[in-house]
């Protein structure tokens, strides 16, 4: 016998073999009561999570809650910054002040430079700096969408409005407008408002 021979009978032999395993053994294997591995599937790659941003965690003391946040009356004397100026907005309807934002003393309108703003949520006055401003700038810094973060991060308001048109060189009204108020563990609130900016 040649050893070509013999090694189409080995392979032969290990094909038979392997077949032979996969349609009888798991059969006796049932009969005796052994059970076998469950097939599972292929292990995958670890996910990539360093683009994901996770929201930021709930402070101690302050669980999650099914209440939106209660958005209170400012005091305009009582600001923790100089008003200058800015964007004053109230709720649709109402004269009462619910958001403001300033240039510290009335200052330039850089669109890059932080910007204070201040809302009373929750009976706690919560200060603000803009993270973002886009569209036309009208002036007294202002911008048609801005975003306010507070400092712990965990409260953002974006200001969405339409300016109408100058009454005054020191008075553009909000012709339309709507603030989001999203609060760590709370329902997002979202209101519309009236108001103006100008100093």
């Amino acid at each position: 016998m040649s050893i070509k021979s013999m090694l189409v009978i080995g392979v032969a032999v290990l094909v038979a073999a392997g077949v032979a395993y996969v349609l009888v053994v798991p059969d006796a294997l049932d009969r005796v009561g052994v059970e076998m591995a469950e097939e599972t599937a292929p292990a995958q790659p670890a996910k990539d999570s360093s683009r994901i941003t996770t929201s930021t965690p709930v402070p101690a003391g302050q669980g999650a809650s099914d209440e939106m946040p209660n958005v209170g009356v400012l005091d305009l004397a009582a600001l923790p910054f100089e008003s200058g100026c800015g964007l004053f907005l109230s709720r649709e309807g109402e004269e009462d002040i619910v958001f403001v934002d300033a240039m510290p003393g009335g200052g330039s309108d850089d669109a890059n430079g932080p910007m204070p703003a201040v809302m009373l949520i929750d009976g706690t006055l919560v200060t603000f700096s803009r993270t973002t401003a886009d569209g036309e700038p009208i002036g007294f810094g202002q911008y048609p969408r801005q975003v306010f973060d507070s400092a712990d991060n965990t409260v953002r308001v974006v200001v969405e409005v339409d300016f109408g048109e100058e009454t005054d060189p020191e008075d553009v009204p909000v012709s339309a407008g709507e603030v989001t108020v999203m609060k760590a563990g709370r329902p997002t609130l979202k209101f519309p408002v009236s108001g103006g900016a100008g100093c």
